[in-house]
Parts: C-alpha cells; sequence; structure tokens
C-alpha cells in the first residue's frame, strides 16, 4: 500500500468508532448463534462530543465529513480512491460519479444491470474486469482482502444478517482494510432494519459527499427533478392500476406479486403515481406466490415484470412478445384485462442506481401510459453523459 493510500485510510478510519457502535449493538451471530438484532446509534444520537464535532462547521481547507446510517460518520483529508460496492444500486452511484477507474470489486455482478450505460456516450463499464466479491451464497472476508479498497458500499448490518458476518468480522475488514459506507435501501420489510431508511437520490447525496463530488450529484439531480416535472405535469388524471410481478422461472411456472412502496426498487413507479392493484386485496406482502388464478381475480389494467437479475430473460426487448404469447396461450390468464389489452410489459430491475432510475421512471411513464408517453424521450442523454464525465 502506498503511504499516500495509507494516510488517507487513516484518516477514513478516525471515525469508524461511531459506525462500529452501530454495529455493536447487532447481537446474536456472534460466536455461532443464529438470532440477529440489529441497533443503530445514528449521528444526531451520538455522544456531546460527537454532536459537537458534527454539527461544527468544517473550513473548506480542512477535513471533511460525510454521515450516513447505520454506520456513523466518516472523516478524511482526500477522498477515497479505491472502492467497492455490492450491486447496482451502488455500483451505479459510483458510475455516475465517474468513479469506474477506481472500483476494485463488485458483490454480486448479477445484480448490476449495466446495459443503460450504451445510451449514454462516454459513460462505460466492463463488469467482467471487476472480480465478484460473492463467493455463491457466501460473501467471504478473503474477497474484500482481495479487492483492498479504501471503503466499502455495503451496509455492515446486510452482511450480518445475510451472510452470517460477525461484529468481529466487521471490525475486522474495517481495520485492516477499509471502513464500511451503505444503508440496505432496495426494499423496506427487512425485520432488522430498524435504523433510518434513505430514498435513492438521498442515500446518492451521501455518497457524492463522501467522495467529493457533489458538483455531478447537483447536476444529476436537476435532471431527476425535471424528468419527475416532464413526467407529472402530463399524468391524465385518472391514474392506471399496475400489478408488479417477478416471474418464478423462463416460462413462468408461478409469480411473485410484489406490493408497490417508496422503496428504491419501486422509485419508478411512485413518479408516474399509479395505484397497486394489490392495495386491499388480501394477498399476502411477502413470500406469496400467485398463479393465473389469481392474477386474473385481481384483474389489472397493467401488467409489469420485474427482475433482481442483470441477465434475466425479463429484460430484453423480446420479453413483451414473448410473456404476453405465454398468458395468452393460457384459457384464464387470456381473460385477464392486461393480457387482452396487451399491456403487459418489462419493469426493468430492482437494484437500481440513480442513472437506471432515469430510464427507468421513462419506461415506467411509457408502459403505463402510453396513450400520453409512448415514443417519446423524457430526458436529455447527452446531458446525462456530460454530467457524469464532467464535461459541462
Amino acid at each position: 500500500m502506498s503511504d499516500q493510500r495509507s494516510t488517507r485510510r487513516t484518516v477514513l478510519e478516525s471515525l469508524v468508532g461511531v459506525g462500529l457502535g452501530a454495529v455493536a449493538g447487532c447481537g446474536g451471530r456472534q460466536d455461532g448463534s443464529t438470532s440477529v438484532t440489529a441497533r443503530t446509534e445514528r449521528p444526531e444520537t451520538a455522544t456531546a462530543t460527537e454532536r459537537t464535532r458534527t454539527q461544527t462547521p468544517t473550513p473548506s481547507a480542512g477535513p471533511r465529513e460525510a454521515c450516513m446510517d447505520p454506520v456513523g460518520c466518516l472523516s478524511f483529508d482526500t477522498p477515497p480512491e479505491r472502492w467497492v460496492a455490492n450491486a447496482g444500486i451502488y455500483c451505479d452511484m459510483g458510475v455516475a460519479l465517474d468513479l469506474t477507474d477506481r472500483l476494485t470489486g463488485i458483490g454480486s455482478p448479477r445484480r448490476f444491470y449495466t446495459g443503460y450505460y450504451d445510451q449514454l456516450p462516454g459513460v462505460t463499464l466492463n463488469k467482467d474486469d471487476y472480480p465478484a466479491l460473492a463467493r455463491g451464497t457466501r460473501m467471504p472476508k478473503e474477497s474484500f482482502y482481495a479487492a483492498d479498497a479504501d471503503v466499502h458500499l455495503i451496509d455492515p448490518v446486510w452482511l450480518i444478517n445475510t451472510f452470517s458476518w460477525t461484529r468481529a468480522d466487521v471490525r475486522e475488514i474495517t481495520e485492516n482494510v477499509g471502513p464500511f459506507f451503505g444503508n440496505y435501501i432496495r426494499e423496506r420489510h427487512d425485520a432488522w432494519h430498524d435504523y433510518r431508511y434513505y430514498g435513492l437520490w438521498e442515500a446518492f447525496a451521501k455518497v457524492a459527499a463522501l467522495f467529493g463530488r457533489e458538483s455531478r450529484y447537483e447536476k444529476l439531480d436537476a435532471i431527476r427533478r425535471d424528468l419527475t416535472e416532464a413526467v407529472r405535469s402530463r399524468l391524465p388524471d385518472e391514474r392506471r392500476e399496475v400489478l408488479l410481478l417477478r416471474p418464478l422461472g423462463i416460462p413462468p411456472r408461478a409469480y411473485f406479486p410484489q406490493y408497490l412502496d417508496d422503496s428504491v426498487s419501486d422509485y419508478q413507479w411512485g413518479v408516474v403515481e399509479v395505484r397497486d392493484v394489490l392495495e386491499g386485496s388480501g394477498v399476502p406482502r411477502w413470500g406469496t406466490r400467485i398463479d393465473y388464478e389469481g392474477i386474473a381475480e385481481l384483474d389489472p389494467e397493467v401488467i409489469v415484470m420485474e427482475t433482481q437479475f442483470a441477465d434475466d430473460f425479463v429484460l430484453e426487448d423480446s420479453f413483451r412478445e414473448y410473456i404476453l404469447g405465454v398468458m395468452r396461450d393460457d384459457p384464464v390468464a387470456r381473460e385477464v384485462t392486461a393480457v387482452e389489452n396487451g399491456d403487459v410489459y418489462a419493469g426493468g430491475i430492482n437494484y437500481q442506481g440513480p442513472l437506471a432510475s432515469l430510464f427507468q421512471v421513462e419506461h415506467a411513464a411509457q408502459a403505463t401510459y402510453p396513450d400520453e408517453f409512448a415514443g417519446d424521450r423524457l430526458f436529455d442523454r447527452d446531458r446525462v453523459a456530460s454530467a457524469v464525465t464532467g464535461e459541462n
């Protein structure tokens, strides 16, 4: 490790006690037991000394701070260089901040869709160039040592609850490799996530602050606001009913119904303000499969299929024709309003970062209100690319 990186890492870890204090509240899996409870000590509930430090304005030439639950605050003189992230949400943030040359590993490449970058001049990333941190169903510490990142854009509480890490594991990687800076924001239903939940662009702002790339964030956020206004100003008075499904297999053997909420995975549906046909239906929120009889009972106006894997068939251009054919061949499914009218669409990937979300908002508007938006480009690709590459 170079002296410069060693100095930067030392500074990054100067406040890591806050983050480890948060993770230290996660009991249960240490020493082999299986029950885990996440507890956080948020920056706003820190000690008096920490509150004073956090609230004191930082001189522009001095150390900077970036804070995020559940890890707390990181302080640095110069931004971190080498970084890793788990999946599409935080990986896409790094791409949006033009940090691909500093990426040293991807937790789960299958959950990071890069196809949208083809529409952004000068924005590229080949996932094959980066090692995967995950090994099947494991996320071994050895992968973190090999990646040798200055910072890990991963929620350590998620690691504890998903991969059976212990507090000692988190501390080991923090002290020997680099600190964690992340909050698992894809969905809201996990019982262990009892600390603050950030919206997509809230979390993106914090990552931008960590890397000192606030100007890129501000330009992209302006594009997001313009896109949201462009969509909502043209929405019809009558909002359409949507059924969001996750197919089980190709061809689908069944479907997982997905309630719409304000989580990152459903970001685009909030922008287009659709109505969720599952609300009030009595269908359980989690762990339920639904067949064509169940779909027919709901009888949605629009059906949208989402995925969490970037290489799934659900993202291919031919998906709509394929799945419509499958449904129209079924004597029950063909009677559903959405199938009868051809209103069945691909919904994209639910691990969406800021760049992916722009494309998926546009697609959601086109799919749910085709009479108003079909064929329209709702944001300027060149403007996005220029914001990412720093050319404007």
